[in-house]
């Protein structure tokens, strides 16, 4: 395969020349990893408390997916970097692909936290090779572009997952979210095998994992980064876990607390069409850390709203502060680190994700046995409010565009 044009050649570079190569493939794997995992994780909850399980129990077995693999996101950052990211790929959907199966035929919470757990190991495999091979897209108009369609899928994917997660689990149970899972991972496997042949191996970079940690932590805009990711993935934990929960001891159905969650991932894909606009008019730093307090502010308030219309509208705004996070992030992390530690930077990356994942459910589960959701809802928003504060106060010069 002849590699994408740089950034001397590819000035007419359009989207339609990005989806004529073989980097559409990444992009149509991006789409179905994150359709296939916000099908069966958001509704984890609902099965669970269908088996019987409480309120802490739930938040335990949550805990599981980021627990799992908190400490391996770094190294697993950098094996991906010496091994290539294409053999790693493959394997993280190999994984998912076993474990729809174990999801579909599983019928105890022993054994859901258990797949749980496993697939908190799968999807990092995945998410930190996906992005490597994604920001690996080529250099110039032509990276820009890439990553604006692999922007594209993976919002795509958060929106239309929840809905189809919720009709398959209301008409055919459980069983079939599973299935769906293993599909989503077995096509993608496929997709990656003709995808593009392209090896990030960390030859030019052999210092340590902590000296390469703390040069990016030492990185404004990586910093900012790494909190604004902590905070999004905390908001994104609340909204796959027990804001469905919330939602349906309210009263909500299932499809409508679907057809909710899927509003939400229009809207944070939505708020990327005027996305470029805003970056060039206010700069990357302006409209990160508006993004978090549009996040966080609107999802704290839910448990003290009432009725389908205020729900749908604080969920809607929150997920709009969701949606530039992505994008924003992932540019930045590729733009302000070596090439060469491309997969370091997104396992550090993904790193605060897994942080943000494994107190969200904990927290919250821990918070709802004692003072229900009010009390949780509050707990988290004070937190995330803190977090944000202290990204105010990291100062960088950022190109706006």
């Amino acid at each position: 395969m002849r590699p994408p044009p740089g950034s001397e050649a590819d000035g007419r570079v359009g989207y339609l020349d990005v989806l004529r190569t073989r980097w559409s493939l990444v992009s149509a794997a991006t789409l179905l990893y994150w359709t296939g995992a916000h099908a069966l994780r958001p509704l984890l909850p609902l099965r669970l408390d269908a088996l019987g399980a409480n309120e802490a129990v739930i938040g335990l077995v949550l805990a599981l997916f980021p627990l799992s693999a908190l400490g391996l996101a770094i190294p697993g950052g950098r094996f991906v970097d010496r091994v290539g990211v294409r053999r790693v790929l493959l394997g993280g959907f190999g994984g998912m692909t076993l474990l729809g199966l174990g999801f579909a035929r599983s019928t105890s919470i022993p054994a859901l936290a258990l797949l749980t757990a496993g697939i908190g190991l799968a999807e990092l495999a995945t998410w930190i090779s996906l992005q490597s091979m994604a920001s690996a897209g080529g250099t110039g108009r032509f990276l820009t572009r890439q990553l604006a369609v692999f922007s594209l899928a993976w919002g795509v994917g958060l929106a239309v997952g929840p809905v189809i997660g919720a009709a398959l689990y209301d008409r055919l149970g459980f069983g079939a979210v599973g299935l769906f899972y293993l599909v989503c991972g077995a096509v993608s496997v496929v997709m990656i095998a003709l995808g593009p042949r392209v090896a990030v191996v960390a030859r030019a970079a052999p210092g340590s994992i902590r000296s390469g940690v703390s040069t990016m932590w030492g990185s404004g805009p990586v910093r900012a980064t790494l909190l604004s990711s902590f905070v999004a993935l905390f908001v994104g934990g609340v909204k796959g876990s027990f804001l469905p929960l919330y939602l349906e001891r309210a009263g909500l159905s299932i499809p409508r607390i679907g057809v909710l969650l899927s509003v939400m991932g229009v809207a944070s894909l939505a708020v990327r069409v005027p996305l470029p606009w805003l970056l060039r008019r206010a700069g990357a730093r302006t409209v990160l850390l508006a993004s978090m307090w549009l996040a966080v502010l609107p999802m704290t308030l839910v448990p003290f709203a009432d009725g389908f219309a205020a729900w749908l509208v604080l969920t809607t705004l929150s997920s709009i502060g969701l949606g530039v996070n992505p994008p924003v992030t992932v540019e930045l992390m590729a733009r302000y680190t070596d090439p060469t530690e491309r997969g370091l930077a997104m396992g550090l990356r993904l790193t605060a994700n897994r942080i943000g994942q494994v107190i969200q459910p904990a927290l919250f589960g821990g918070m709802v046995a004692v003072s229900g959701f009010l009390g949780a809802f509050a707990a988290g928003g004070a937190l995330l409010a803190g977090i944000t504060v202290w990204a105010h106060r990291v100062r960088f010069s950022e190109p706006t565009g």
